[in-house]
């Protein structure tokens, strides 16, 4: 697609490529910051909106109003992103809120995140370079994410933001070389409690989708057009997976109410970092019931199954997330 902008007293062409979008950390909630890390995005409309007051009052004819007032002013969008092993540590502390760093082994680190329990998680600012010139998007709230592995291709995933409308910036872009993963680097597994997961055997998925959401709501108040601040409320986690249709025991899940402990363990093998180690993301989810199951039976080609599953709070750990971390060389978020 291309873009028809003014520049210079003159239009010019450019294609979405030529974007950069870059994210950092806010110390101050709403305070723009520059980038850290710089995305590799596969697509991206994150942008301006506004809510008007239109005048409806009568002027003495059968026309409307002739006044169309702003009223408030935002900005919201998803971006599509490969999944790096370091600029994902800012989405997930965005996501969660919390995150504690340590030396795994030499120049490997450990980013270990939690699930903050308040509705003001960590925002961030994200910032676009394009042949237009650059925006700054500050007090930028996740509000829903999603990770996508497929056999062909490499992780991705989809976030959505909400944030302050934007503001003109100078920033010059400086993109780093970063560890992806791919679907063979998944181990999946299930497990009666989250401390049966380590001896668990491998199961093998055709896809696997998980989806975070946040709800977060812009929090509106008069004196003012932008929002005071923008809120997370209910927190949440769903996601489904497709294998092969070899027994009923999927099916069983879901009809006799079980619930189960999930590990979705990504390690790039491939790439040693530290003395040892190698990329990783790893989430364990403590207690997931099954709520959907559907077979496909294709004629001519194996038939699969599709399960959906819910993470619930557990009482045995207090949590939802009962381990969820970062392997990278990176040695903060």
């Amino acid at each position: 697609m291309s873009f028809y902008v003014l520049e210079r007293d003159k239009l010019m062409k450019f294609i979405g490529r030529r974007l950069k979008v870059g994210i950092g950390k806010e110390a101050v909630r709403g305070t723009g910051v520059a980038p850290t890390h710089w995305l590799n995005c596969l697509s991206f409309n994150h942008a301006d909106k506004v809510n008007k007051a239109r005048l409806e009052g009568i002027l003495g004819n059968i026309t409307g109003g002739n006044q169309s007032l702003v009223t408030r002013k935002w900005a919201e969008g998803d971006m599509e992103v490969e999944l790096g092993d370091k600029s994902f540590g800012l989405i997930l502390l965005a996501l969660l809120g919390t995150v504690s760093s340590a030396v795994e082994e030499t120049t490997a680190y450990k980013h270990t995140f939690s699930l903050q329990d308040d509705n003001q998680h960590d925002s961030l600012s994200i910032q676009t370079d394009d042949p237009i010139g650059d925006l700054i998007f500050e007090l930028s709230m996740i509000d829903n994410l999603t990770l996508t592995i497929t056999p062909d291709d490499v992780v991705k995933y989809s976030v959505t933001f909400k944030s302050k409308n934007s503001a003109g910036s100078v920033v010059t872009s400086s993109y780093a070389g970063e560890n992806r993963f791919l679907g063979r680097y998944l181990t999946f597994k299930l497990g009666a409690l989250t401390g049966n997961l380590n001896a668990a055997s491998g199961i093998s998925l055709k896809t696997l989708t998980i989806n975070f959401a946040k709800n977060t709501e812009l929090d509106n108040v008069l004196g003012t057009v932008q929002p005071e601040d923008i809120l997370n409320k209910l927190f949440s986690i769903s996601g489904d997976l497709e294998l092969n249709y070899e027994d009923r025991t999927w099916r069983d899940y879901m009809l006799n109410g079980d619930y189960k402990a999930l590990r979705i363990d990504l390690v790039n093998s491939d790439v040693t970092i530290g003395a040892s180690s190698h990329p990783t993301f790893r989430i364990d989810l403590s207690r997931c019931d099954f709520d959907a199951w559907e077979p496909q039976y294709p004629i001519n080609d194996i038939s699969t199954q599709k399960i959906t599953f819910t993470a619930l709070y557990d009482f045995v750990n207090s949590n939802m997330i009962n381990d969820c971390y970062l392997i990278n060389t990176d040695v903060s978020c």
